[in-house]
């Protein structure tokens, strides 16, 4: 059983190379901090409450519940919290795909899932998306099969729209989990349709969108109040307290002021739409994204030798030894001054190349 699990291949993260000097574009972390007074609020709770720090966290997560459940007003019965959205993914694995029944997975998407797949034992099922990487509904239409669909999509940005979505649910009579990591920067989460749909869970995280990586929090709503309660036995058979008190804390406090939430949104698609301006004048061809990230490819350009050099300049981009995809770029998007940065180096790039 121990040599199995060596052979599988676990999940490839992006380079997280330490000197201060690089420049991130590969792992769709926020370039921007969260807000200050937040920070100030969280700082202050944890000098207040620092001698807490000698017990265990609350176990259920409480704080963290009771403000999701009121900014997304749903009970808090059907709110689970865990280490990171990742977290909660392993936990819906064990808990709902570990079964008889096969597991729809669509192709080219977020490769953690296969990981888990192959460390649990699942039986699976690959759904051929379109050429334009679009999913093909007739595939999965009256299907009596789990599926988990990464909307918008890693690695590509497409999204599934909500009327795809609810044709989805409604045809399907297994469990459908929607892992919406990158849903902050489009506004069209499900989380807003589902509320009839007892056979389904919506994966978010705290990562992306509101700069809060370094904490590892994530949670999914669920349909039916008894998926929550399913996990949460999952969860007290592996860590009973899987979300530290620090992270509770922080969380707290997180929803206060959103005003910030929305103008740092609106900065990264701004610094979106030009960096896919500038990439266009250079023949790259873009998939039209609704995440904080591009995905793209130049077929007049070496793209190895293209992240070589950008490597060599200290700028670090993402890209996918898999079939279909090897030949394209994730790029995270950055601060304007860094992404204009990039576009020099990759207009250099082109010149020398000429």
């Amino acid at each position: 059983m121990i040599k199995k699990i060596f052979k599988i291949k676990p999940y490839k993260k992006g380079l997280q190379p330490l000197i201060f000097k690089n420049v991130k574009f590969n792992t769709n972390e926020n370039p921007y901090h969260p807000d200050i007074k937040i920070i100030k609020n969280i700082i202050k709770e944890i000098k207040f409450l620092g001698n807490n720090l000698k017990f265990y966290p609350e176990d259920s997560s409480k704080l963290i519940r009771y403000q999701v459940s009121r900014y997304y007003n749903v009970k808090k019965n059907k709110i689970f919290i865990g280490n990171g959205s990742d977290d909660i993914l392993a936990n819906i694995f064990l808990t709902f795909f570990k079964s008889k029944k096969k597991l729809y997975l669509i192709d080219i998407t977020y490769s953690f899932y296969e990981s888990f797949i192959k460390l649990y034992k699942i039986n699976y099922k690959i759904i051929k998306l379109n050429k334009n990487f679009s999913i093909n509904l007739k595939y999965i239409k009256n299907n009596k099969n789990n599926i988990i669909i990464n909307n918008p999509n890693a690695p590509t940005g497409k999204l599934i729209k909500y009327l795809k979505l609810k044709i989805i649910a409604k045809k399907n009579k297994s469990l459908i989990v929607i892992d919406e990591t990158y849903i902050d920067f489009n506004n069209l989460s499900f989380i807003k349709y589902f509320k009839k749909i007892k056979n389904i869970i919506i994966n978010q995280t705290f990562s992306k969108s509101r700069s809060l990586a370094g904490i590892r929090v994530g949670f999914a709503i669920c349909g039916f109040y008894k998926l929550a309660k399913k996990m949460n036995i999952s969860k007290n058979c592996l860590n009973s307290y899987p979300v530290n008190i620090l992270s509770q804390i922080s969380l707290k406090n997180i929803f206060i002021n959103n005003t910030y939430f929305k103008k740092i949104k609106k900065k990264i698609i701004k610094n979106k739409n030009y960096l896919i301006k500038e990439l266009k004048k250079k023949n790259f061809f873009i998939i039209n994204s609704y995440t904080n990230f591009i995905f793209t490819t130049n077929k007049k350009i070496n793209i190895n030798k293209l992240i070589k050099f950008l490597n060599n300049k200290n700028i670090f981009i993402r890209k996918f030894e898999i079939p279909k995809i090897e030949n394209y770029l994730r790029l995270t998007i950055g601060k304007m001054k860094d992404s204009i940065l990039m576009i020099k180096l990759i207009n250099k790039f082109i010149i020398k190349k000429l």
